[in-house]
């Protein structure tokens, strides 16, 4: 730890790190300030680490959720640079915080008694009125659209369909279900669909669907309130739970922890446990979740789920027409466009005829391709501004009959130079790139890659077979 005179040439550390919380109290306001940040003491400080310490575990936790990167920020500006920082309670300060909450007592006793209710948003067939306000933003309603009657099936998705038909069955033993796939594949539909099949027979009982942010939130609460017993009660009470997005959760170990807990607790009285996220379990404690968390979900049912393809994103929108009040009917040919052009996830996909219903929903007319494209011009754009060189590459490679490494490999046969001749050209004219950022991803210099536009500007007035190369790039990246 530094001495008082190793801090800084004019500074003690006292007066830098009072300089620090002058900073903190600055960006965050008084308010703020007072609650969280007060009573924030430095425990050690070196150009390795930096150990700040608080006065109980529930204001280290928030410290770390929400505010973490504001003192890492502050401390760079203020003090210096440093490869990590951590949090700490610090032990002398446990009995001053105890009669604190002690000065509460009371009303800390009725939170805990309240929060035995069920959250709002869990439901079940014998749902209670009473709710702790800890708690009472805790769980998400059931959207009602997204239910097995609406969910397509395919190759990409039928593990995870088995799955779901799993956690439904009876007379077997429970097993943890974890499903994990990349944003925007069906994975929140797929849990929320299992919610409603489950509420279908009274007799199954009470279920709810949490997201992260939703239970990072309440366990906080908990925390703070000495309630976290009365969490688990609240989320047991149901025999059905599905949380969201475990991935969000990194970092958050209390929140972790408190998981894990109800998560064993459930599985032992015969509840049923879905759970999703985007990793794969193997990579789940590389993401920063606890690894005992990550351990039981790798001892359940993993499910995956990949994006789809054409056929699956058709059969998708014509069950989101077939459950549509519009008014209009949409084409064979404008569903098969959106299907074929917003292909970056199912959630864009159905976005797209989501706001082409907003235009004609109302109107009892036969929305064609012509129709379609013209509303959906705004959202072709966006995603013209959103190629990228990697995108022009791919294209380049698929133009002109290559692998994708034979574009930045260092092989110089002409068929393959000539295809960087193209991904250079329209890179520079398509997507306004810069040379240097066009030849760091060729794996070249900017030289080389000016000399490259300079021979594709030439190509492309003689040459019919390269104009016809560019040509198709160039639609990859603006379609």
């Amino acid at each position: 730890m530094k001495s008082e005179n190793d801090m800084s040439g004019r500074e003690t550390q006292s007066e830098l790190f009072k300089r620090y919380h002058a900073a903190l109290r600055t960006r965050v306001g008084d308010a703020k300030y007072t609650s969280w940040f007060k009573d924030l003491g430095l425990e050690e400080y070196s150009e390795d680490c930096v150990t700040l310490s608080t006065g109980s575990e529930a204001k280290r936790d928030m410290l770390d959720h929400r505010f973490f990167p504001v003192l890492k920020e502050t401390w760079l500006k203020e003090v210096g640079p440093f490869r990590k920082m951590q949090l700490t309670v610090l032990k002398n300060a446990l009995s001053a915080h105890a009669a604190r909450i002690d000065a509460q007592e009371e009303q800390r006793a009725a939170k805990a008694e309240n929060a035995a209710a069920p959250a709002a948003g869990l439901r079940g067939p014998k749902e209670t009125k009473d709710k702790d306000a800890a708690f009472e933003d805790l769980a998400t309603p059931l959207d009602p659209r997204r239910t097995f009657s609406s969910f397509a099936v395919d190759a990409s998705n039928r593990i995870a369909w088995a799955a779901a038909q799993e956690a439904l069955s009876e007379g077997r033993a429970r097993e943890l279900i974890y499903v994990y796939g990349p944003s925007g594949v069906g994975k929140t539909h797929l849990l929320q669909a299992i919610a409603h099949a489950w509420l279908e027979e009274a007799e199954r009982g009470a279920a709810g669907y949490v997201t992260y942010n939703n239970l990072s939130n309440a366990c906080v609460s908990a925390v703070w309130s000495n309630a976290t017993s009365a969490l688990h009660k609240t989320l047991l009470a149901h025999n059905f739970l599905a949380f969201d997005d475990i991935h969000f959760l990194n970092g958050k170990n209390r929140t972790q922890e408190e998981l894990l807990i109800v998560i064993d607790a459930a599985l032992d009285s015969g509840k049923q446990v879905v759970i999703a996220g985007e990793l794969p379990p193997a990579k789940l404690a590389e993401a920063g979740l606890n690894q005992r968390l990550a351990d039981r979900l790798a001892g359940g049912i993993c499910a995956p789920v990949h994006p789809g393809d054409e056929t699956l994103r058709m059969a998708v929108l014509k069950k989101r027409l077939e459950q549509s009040p519009a008014a209009c009917t949409v084409s064979e040919d404008a569903l098969a466009f959106i299907a074929r052009t917003f292909t970056q996830s199912m959630r864009e996909t159905i976005g797209a005829l989501n706001q082409l219903l907003l235009m004609y929903g109302a109107e009892e007319i036969v929305v064609d391709l012509d129709e379609a494209k013209s509303v959906l011009k705004s959202r072709l754009d966006d995603r013209r501004r959103a190629a990228t060189i990697e995108d022009a590459i791919a294209a380049g490679a698929e133009a002109f009959g290559l692998k994708l490494e034979d574009m930045t490999g260092r092989s110089q046969p002409q068929r393959i130079v000539r295809a960087r001749h193209a991904v250079v050209w329209c890179a520079r004219e398509v997507l306004k790139e810069s040379f240097p950022r066009i030849g760091k991803a060729l794996k070249r210099d900017h030289t080389t890659v000016m000399s490259s536009y300079r021979r594709a500007q030439a190509l492309i007035e003689r040459d019919k077979a390269f104009q016809d190369g560019v040509k198709r790039i160039r639609e990859a990246l603006e379609d």
